[in-house]
């Protein structure tokens, strides 16, 4: 569906709570031949209780095996919420199920699909097939002229449209009948919807149809044009995804897809999946002349063609932000050869910028956090993060940094792998289970190219992904004891958010000459276990020097269920840094979000403060000092502004679990930071903080700008020693996934930490 505007009032930001954050995937260490839905069944009930009523629903086929997909029966026969599916590859070995199981069947949500609403259709006559040129905007007016065509007009009948707008489309498949060209071959259809319950129903503009020989030649003042152009990208997308390999036993849809581009009078579209149906709204910029929301409906279909259960859980927000993806990525591909992208990261740029709405969605929602324990509804503020946008921003981020490897290949690769990532999903899906089987699917169709560690790096950043045990860091400075000996404050942490069977943690550090191994059995959900060791000081380690932790961690969620290993690292510097220009003590409580007076808003907790500078400039040796306390630091966007008005984030909602934070930000660590070099600092500098999440309160202790001066160090003798500063960078590792969350390991922590368990 296609949603402009997120409503503002409490319904629309207030999070629905999910039933568990267990995730729904199970890798089962023991794995067998299952050749039928029988033997898929038989597996399940000798291996899960309450599943005496099981149904077979469906069996899917896709590019690398087959899924059996079943529901339990209430007494009354009625299927209850939820599925389990048994995913075999195409040798027939079981590698996964997906388990969404009710634990009472008697006592379950009954979910039923609805029938068909009535409808009436005038549909093109039958014939034979011919080819038609069409006139189309592709993928839209404003990114095939790379112009913003709208500004300077209030009223979107008066746009001026250059005649480069229009793009010439030729060999399109299209039906011969009595003499005249209609829009209909085996992918499509362009109908006219004449009657249907339960929609508001738009123009009857009856069927478009041309002369024997003659083209579909059309302008937007034409109402032909909208039927046209729907048509175009819905039979060029459909064509895609036969040469992505999804055919005859693969195929989609096993009948041409219909479309009425002006089948719905408000500003909005929908696929309407009981009679698959793409209606198309005509409010504002008719949603059938931008390309984007044709292939938004389009992405729909292939959700739920892909997985017919697809209800519950995260699954509204999901399709929404597939459905965006979808749309954006063949944007992408149309821009792929251009030096300058014209709004790459936005979706809908027609119709959201010129329509009467004149809203968009953005495809690099880089504040965007996923919270497990909610269930993302379609176009929802949870927690200040739109569901939408949560899920379309890895997607289409990894796209782009594919292709950036890859070359034009990853187009179709990582297209294929995000399509096959559904196979195997069922009724009730999360974002993590979905992530998880894309960052799989990637790793089996491409086990040679990075597509699965692009993913997983992008899923990781908004927190959709997890490693299950965190290796984290409450400061990167280490000093000396007063026996010579140095304590890593690092600490390893469940963030799976459920318990774990047990963790082996392999910890080395080459400049310390350090090895150590962790095992913990059971694993409590949230449990930190603190690295605590004192580790004698080498004579050789210079202060200001670099400290490396590397950990290999292998986590067992139960003892039937495969391992899984990952690689992090942290950086530590040997010393503790000193600012020319010092800090400034602030000690101030941070104002947290808040309810309006009215109880229908969530006001943002908003939080400023000045320091200002009267000499210099920024230059190589340049350093920030934040040092702040708050519980849930996920709630916090920390932002610094130069006296000259640009702006770096230090600090942007990452979910790091610790309570007291103090950090320094270099060049080196941030080099963002390097965009400032030689600019005055003299003048005001701004710190703001912003809280979206009301709960917990927070305090800034102390912040500083300007040179590092250098780093003082307690030697075995207790003297005290200055060089010059050589700060250290973070790399790999689930907490500091991209270069603004390496930034933030870089972290010189209170000597009185306080750690969240």
């Amino acid at each position: 569906m296609k949603k402009m505007i997120v409503a503002v009032a409490i319904a629309a930001w207030l999070p629905v709570v999910g039933q568990a954050t267990e995730p729904h995937l199970v890798y089962p260490l023991q794995t067998q031949q299952i050749n039928d839905e029988d033997d898929a069944k038989i597996y399940i009930q000798t291996r899960y209780p309450a599943t005496d009523s099981l149904s077979h629903r469906y069996t899917k086929r896709s590019l690398l095996g087959r899924h059996y997909n079943f529901v339990q029966l209430n007494p009354e026969g009625e299927p209850c919420a939820g599925s389990i599916v048994v995913s075999v590859d195409n040798d027939g070995q079981l590698y996964r199920l997906f388990n969404n199981l009710t634990a009472d069947p008697a006592a379950c949500e009954v979910s039923t699909p609805l029938p068909p609403r009535p409808h009436q259709l005038l549909v093109p006559p039958s014939g034979e097939a011919a080819e038609a040129s069409m006139q189309v905007f592709d993928p839209d007016p404003r990114t095939s002229t790379g112009q913003a065509l709208e500004e300077g007009h209030s009223n979107v009948d008066n746009i001026y449209i250059p005649a480069e707008a229009y793009s010439l489309a030729q060999g399109i498949a299209v039906t011969l009948s009595g003499g005249k060209l209609y829009l209909a071959n085996p992918r499509v259809v362009a109908v006219d919807i004449e009657s249907m319950v339960e929609l508001d129903l738009g123009p009857l503009q009856g069927l478009v149809s041309v002369e024997s020989g003659s083209d579909f030649i059309f302008t937007r003042d034409q109402h032909e044009f909208r039927d046209v152009n729907a048509f175009y990208h819905l039979d060029h997308s459909l064509r895609y995804l036969e040469d992505l390999g999804f055919t005859g036993e693969l195929a989609l849809f096993d009948a041409p897809l219909k479309v009425d581009a002006q089948g719905q009078s408000a500003n909005n579209s929908t696929y309407l999946d009981d009679v698959e149906i793409l209606a198309m709204g005509v409010g504002g910029v008719p949603d059938s002349e931008d390309g984007d929301v044709v292939l938004h409906e389009l992405g729909h279909a292939i959700n739920g063609s892909l997985v017919p259960d697809w209800q519950g859980g995260d699954s509204a927000g999901i399709g929404e932000g597939f459905s965006d993806y979808w749309a954006g990525a063949y944007s992408y591909w149309v821009q792929r050869n251009r030096s300058e992208k014209f709004e790459l990261d936005i979706f809908a740029n027609w119709d959201g910028i010129a329509g009467a709405m004149k809203s968009q969605r953005s495809l690099n929602d880089s504040d965007a956090r996923y919270s497990p324990e909610f269930d993302y509804r379609a176009h929802v503020s949870v927690l200040g993060t739109l569901s939408d946008q949560l899920w379309s921003t890895p997607l289409f981020q990894s796209l782009k940094q594919a292709v950036q490897h890859h070359g034009e290949a990853a187009f179709d690769e990582l297209n294929r792998s995000i399509l096959e990532g559904f196979a195997g999903m069922g009724d009730g899906v999360k974002m993590y289970d979905l992530a998880r089987s894309t960052v799989d699917a990637a790793a089996r169709l491409y086990p040679d190219k990075t597509y699965a560690s692009i993913l997983e790096q992008h899923f990781k950043y908004h927190r959709i992904i997890r490693d299950e045990v965190e290796l984290v860091a409450s400061s990167s400075v280490i000093s000396a004891n007063d026996n010579g000996s140095v304590s890593l404050p690092a600490m390893l942490v469940n963030t799976s958010g459920h318990l774990l069977d047990s963790f082996r943690a392999v910890l080395h550090s080459p400049e310390l000459n350090w090895q150590h191994e962790m095992s913990v059995k059971p694993v409590a959900e949230g449990g930190a276990h603190l690295l605590m060791a004192d580790i004698p000081l080498p004579d050789s380690l210079q202060c200001g020097a670099k400290v490396s932790l590397n950990a290999s961690i292998t986590t067992a969620r139960d003892s039937a269920q495969q391992s899984r290993t990952s690689e992090q690292q942290l950086s530590f510097v040997y010393g503790q840094p000193v600012l020319k220009l010092g800090t400034q003590q602030v000690e101030s409580v941070l104002a947290d979000a808040r309810l309006s007076p009215q109880g229908d808003k969530l006001l943002l907790g908003e939080n400023l403060y000045a320091l200002k500078v009267d000499t210099g400039a920024v230059a190589q040796d340049f350093a920030i000092y934040l040092s702040l306390e708050h519980r849930r630091l996920s709630d916090l966007n920390v932002v610094l502004r130069t006296p000259s008005g640009s702006s770096i984030s230090l600090l942007n909602y990452q979910a790091i679990p610790v309570s007291e934070y103090e950090y320094l930000f270099t060049v080196d660590s941030l080099p963002a930071l390097g965009d400032w070099l030689g600019q005055p600092m003299s003048g005001n500098w701004t710190l703001e903080i912003t809280d979206r999440v009301e709960g917990e309160a927070g305090k800034l202790i102390s912040w500083g700008i300007g040179p590092l001066k250098g780093y003082q160090c307690n030697n075995h003798s207790e003297e005290n020693k200055e060089i010059t500063p050589s700060v250290p960078g973070s790399s790999g590792g689930s907490i500091n996934l991209l270069t603004l969350l390496a930034a933030l390991m870089l972290a010189a922590v209170r000597s009185t930490r306080k750690y969240t368990q």
